[in-house]
């Protein structure tokens, strides 16, 4: 489920058109309170101009019969006017009914007209809330709505409500609703196009840029303009940095070899400066002992003998040297067919126990393992090699002593983590050596695995442990990390594939 959720919002329409939608969303939503708002704000307005006239209309009946007894000064009759009164109501009444209007006149506290069927607590709330506002009003009588509006004539002492059916309305409300849902539907319509435009003139061309590209392929895409110059561009730097790596790759190994070289013949000719120094000293001491016709005795026998020793010494150191650049210059391979699997746990158990015997006391050395922990493989005693040069190289740091501890885990690489972007997704036996010593600064640190790099003194070390700590581990498919900081000691990380990952 997450999978195929990742693939849908990887999708560049999806990606696209989401944003669209919600715009269009919130335009929707808006033109829809917007066309509400409106609407109830005409429709209201309608209401009271349509009362508004309802009410002139039979306000104008009234004052025509009025006018009407004044034109014949019959105004003073009282008979006449009664029965003009009475064909006033009947003109009323003719008009709410024709119009289909309902309501009710009061004259005093009498019912002088009704029409339309009204119990009299709906008559009593109607002049109630009425006389508090004369503003055209909205009152229920069960399950009907109506507008009611109030006014008077006073000549007659009249207080005139009418009532008409909200329903009257609904017409007007359904034809906007009606726009507003064909306005809708066009939008729908609209952006499925826009969506089947997107795959077909972005997503597709992209997807055939792209796809080449993930794989490490150069792209060939020929159709619209504008995509076949990405298609060309992504090419043309894709071929760029292929040349500019085959020539990165070139300019590191020449200055690998310039450094080779410049610690060779630093190393020698510091060994050499001592070999040829001394053997010029006892060369002199056999020349001025054969001119004097002197045996070789006491003093000078000794110091023959202590130049000798020095000059056996650094032909032993340059002996090792030449060791250890053999084994540095090897190509370290693992092949499948010789490698064996091993117990890293067994191999730091042994060697615990030697670094316990052999460094001073006042280094502590810890091992902390992970039982079960899964085998790898590759070669026990060039694991057990590296590690030794990790751990002598921790001694050193740690003059007047401190910890030195070693742990296994096992880390689980799953796709690309930047956190380990050169290890490859599976699982991977770790271990980590860590010292209380005096650290490395950044610059220090920048260089620890380079062949002939150094901190100790000359006749302490040659600068190639750490390199070939390096070595071993790449020929295994592993990988090494160093990490430290000024007075706060160092952590290595070895990185080694489990067998069956």
């Amino acid at each position: 489920m997450k999978r195929n959720k990742g693939k849908i919002i990887n999708n560049l329409a999806f990606r696209v058109i989401t944003p669209v939608l919600a715009i269009m969303f919130t335009i929707g939503i808006g033109m829809y309170l917007f066309v509400l708002s409106e609407v109830s704000d005409f429709i209201d307005m309608h209401r009271k101009n349509s009362m508004s006239e309802i009410a002139k209309d039979i306000y104008g009946i009234c004052e025509r019969n009025l006018q009407e007894l004044r034109d014949s000064g019959s105004v003073a009759n009282e008979k006449l006017v009664r029965i003009k009164r009475g064909r006033t109501l009947g003109a009323i009444e003719g008009y709410m009914t024709d119009n289909n209007f309902k309501g009710f006149i009061m004259e005093g506290s009498m019912e002088a007209l009704k029409v339309g069927n009204f119990h009299s607590d709906f008559t009593g709330a109607i002049i109630k809330e009425t006389r508090v506002s004369r503003a055209p009003l909205i009152m229920a009588y069960g399950t009907i709505k109506y507008y009611v509006i109030h006014f008077d004539f006073n000549p007659w002492e009249w207080e005139i409500f009418i009532l008409r059916d909200a329903a009257a309305y609904d017409d007007l409300k359904n034809k906007v609703r009606f726009a507003y849902s064909a306005t809708i539907l066009i939008l729908s319509v609209s952006v499925v196009l826009l969506l089947y435009y997107l795959t077909k003139a972005v997503k597709h061309p992209l997807d055939k840029i792209l796809t080449p590209v993930r794989i490490g392929e150069m792209p060939e895409y020929k159709g619209i303009r504008e995509f076949e110059f990405l298609s060309d561009s992504i090419r043309n730097m894709m071929i760029e940095k292929q040349r500019m790596m085959k020539q990165l790759v070139t300019e590191q190994k020449l200055k690998g070899i310039r450094v080779l070289a410049s610690g060779v013949a630093h190393n020698f000719n510091n060994m050499l400066v001592g070999v040829l120094g001394y053997a010029s000293l006892i060369d002199s001491k056999l020349m001025e002992a054969k001119k004097t016709d002197r045996p070789l005795q006491g003093q000078m026998l000794d110091e023959i003998q202590e130049y000798v020793n020095i000059i056996k010494s650094s032909s032993q150191n340059a002996s090792r040297l030449a060791k250890e650049l053999a084994e540095l210059s090897k190509r370290r391979t693992i092949e499948r067919s010789a490698a064996e699997p091993v117990d890293v746990n067994s191999i730091i158990t042994t060697l615990s126990q030697m670094l316990v015997n052999t460094f001073s006391k006042s280094i502590e050395i810890i091992a902390n393992l992970t039982e079960n922990l899964p085998t790898i493989k590759g070669d026990a005693f060039q694991l057990e090699q590296a590690l030794l040069n990790i751990c002598i190289n921790s001694k050193d740091a740690m003059p007047k002593g401190g910890k030195l501890i070693i742990e296994t885990n096992v880390t689980n690489i799953a796709g690309r983590n930047p956190q380990y972007p050169y290890l490859k997704p599976g699982s991977y036996v770790t271990i980590k050596v860590s010292d209380t010593g005096i650290g490395m600064d950044e610059e220090t640190l920048s260089h620890v695995f380079e062949p002939f790099f150094t901190t100790k003194p000359i006749d302490k070390g040659t600068g190639l442990g750490l390199a070939t700590v390096y070595s071993i581990v790449k020929a295994h498919n592993g990988y090494v990390t160093a990490e430290s900081s000024p007075d706060s000691g160092s952590v290595f990380i070895i990185y080694l594939p489990v067998a069956n990952s």
